[in-house]
Protein backbone atom coordinates (compact mmCIF):
# COMPACT_ATOMS: atom_id res chain seq x y z
CA UNK A 1 0.00 0.00 0.00
CA UNK A 2 1.40 3.17 -0.67
CA UNK A 3 1.84 5.92 1.83
CA UNK A 4 -0.22 8.53 -0.10
CA UNK A 5 -3.42 5.67 -0.25
CA UNK A 6 -2.77 5.04 3.82
CA UNK A 7 -3.03 9.10 4.23
CA UNK A 8 -6.39 8.85 2.28
CA UNK A 9 -7.53 5.77 4.01
CA UNK A 10 -6.94 7.17 7.65
CA UNK A 11 -8.52 10.65 6.81
CA UNK A 12 -11.75 8.67 5.75
CA UNK A 13 -11.39 6.69 8.60
CA UNK A 14 -11.19 9.68 10.73
CA UNK A 15 -13.72 11.34 8.75
CA UNK A 16 -16.32 8.38 9.78
CA UNK A 17 -15.27 8.48 13.18
CA UNK A 18 -16.27 12.20 13.28
CA UNK A 19 -19.53 11.51 11.49
CA UNK A 20 -20.68 8.35 13.12
CA UNK A 21 -19.04 9.09 16.80
CA UNK A 22 -22.12 10.56 18.19
CA UNK A 23 -23.98 6.98 17.47
CA UNK A 24 -21.15 4.35 17.70
CA UNK A 25 -17.83 3.87 19.69
CA UNK A 26 -14.74 5.28 17.52
CA UNK A 27 -13.47 1.50 18.14
CA UNK A 28 -16.63 0.05 16.43
CA UNK A 29 -16.42 2.30 12.74
CA UNK A 30 -12.55 1.49 12.46
CA UNK A 31 -13.25 -2.10 13.23
CA UNK A 32 -15.73 -1.94 10.29
CA UNK A 33 -14.12 0.36 8.17
CA UNK A 34 -10.68 -1.61 8.61
CA UNK A 35 -12.85 -4.95 7.64
CA UNK A 36 -14.26 -3.15 4.39
CA UNK A 37 -11.02 -1.68 3.36
CA UNK A 38 -9.48 -5.48 4.03
CA UNK A 39 -11.88 -6.85 1.06
CA UNK A 40 -9.82 -4.90 -1.15
CA UNK A 41 -6.20 -6.46 -0.63
CA UNK A 42 -4.60 -7.78 -3.66
CA UNK A 43 -7.17 -5.18 -5.67
CA UNK A 44 -4.77 -4.52 -9.01
CA UNK A 45 -6.11 -1.25 -9.40
CA UNK A 46 -5.73 0.79 -5.86
CA UNK A 47 -6.75 4.47 -7.51
CA UNK A 48 -10.49 4.23 -6.14
CA UNK A 49 -10.39 1.38 -2.77
CA UNK A 50 -10.58 4.81 -0.51
CA UNK A 51 -13.42 6.47 -1.88
CA UNK A 52 -15.23 2.91 -2.51
CA UNK A 53 -14.33 1.61 1.24
CA UNK A 54 -15.95 4.70 2.27
CA UNK A 55 -19.22 4.09 0.26
CA UNK A 56 -19.28 0.69 1.80
CA UNK A 57 -17.99 1.78 5.68
CA UNK A 58 -20.87 4.47 5.48
CA UNK A 59 -23.70 2.05 4.72
CA UNK A 60 -22.62 -0.56 6.66
CA UNK A 61 -22.25 2.30 9.47
CA UNK A 62 -26.03 3.72 9.32
CA UNK A 63 -27.11 -0.78 9.12
CA UNK A 64 -25.51 -0.52 12.53
CA UNK A 65 -26.96 2.53 14.27
CA UNK A 66 -30.31 1.57 12.66
CA UNK A 67 -30.02 -1.98 14.53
Amino acid sequence: MQQDEERQLDRVRQDLIREFGAQLTAQVVDEQFRALVARFDGAPVRTFVPVLAQRAARERLRDLNRA
